[in-house]
């Protein structure tokens, strides 16, 4: 048999998210509160994973109408500045790039599948991420996020591979299993020691991605 194509999510999967000091650190640049800011950031959530705003600067100035404020240019770059900085903050799993090109080596297609903004793109160079797969599949450029069927499809579709001849492995955010499952996908939950609580339902679970390697399903397809 050949090699089984895997479909990977990015959070809480292959990276940890960045840190949220930029909301500390935008709230003392405009005298609100952290709570001011994350409400501010809300109603554009889906703008964002969507690809609808795709920059940091226009989450800034999203975000200070959403609040009343105007801003000077300094302040400005300044705000753009915190806002990047979650992204630069993102950092890998110790398990991701051995277990990436393990696979790699074993001859699996990689597909990455995530609900993300554009502003993660410098990331995947950061990273080392981009060359380690055959396809992204991004939310922010597909236009449609998990659990909708159409991302994994996207991400099927140019692997050229059939959905059901597929695993897929996450952390269970955004019910992405069920949307796998529902495409006759083979599901792994990767449930990292320091995820938080949550019901997911899928095939396999395992708490590191080099265990995938021993997953039944992936043994007979190498």
């Amino acid at each position: 048999m050949s090699p089984i194509p895997i479909l990977l999510d990015l959070y809480g999967t292959l990276v940890r998210p960045g840190s949220g000091a930029w909301v500390g650190r935008f709230a003392q640049l405009l005298g609100v509160t952290p709570d001011d800011v994350w409400d501010a950031g809300k109603p554009f959530f889906q703008a964002r994973m969507l690809g609808h705003m795709r920059t940091p600067e226009e989450t800034v100035d999203a975000m200070l109408a959403q609040l009343g404020r105007a801003a000077d240019a300094d302040t400005l770059r300044a705000l753009a500045e915190a806002r990047w900085s979650f992204f630069h903050t993102i950092t890998l799993y110790d398990d991701t790039l051995p277990a990436l090109d393990e696979l790699r080596a074993r001859g699996h297609p990689l597909a990455m599948v995530s609900n993300c903004s554009a502003e993660v793109w410098p990331v995947f160079d950061r990273l080392a991420l981009r060359e380690r797969f055959d396809a992204l599949a991004l939310s922010c450029d597909v236009g449609v996020a998990k659990p909708d069927p159409g991302i994994y499809l996207y991400a099927t579709g140019q692997l050229h591979v059939a959905p059901e001849t597929c695993v897929f492995a996450g952390d269970g955010e955004n019910d992405e299993h069920a949307g796998a499952k529902a495409l006759g996908m083979t599901t792994v939950w990767i449930r990292r020691p320091d995820a938080r609580p949550r019901e997911v339902r899928a095939d396999y679970t395992v708490a590191s991605l080099l265990e995938l390697m021993a997953l039944p399903s992936l043994r007979a397809g190498g």
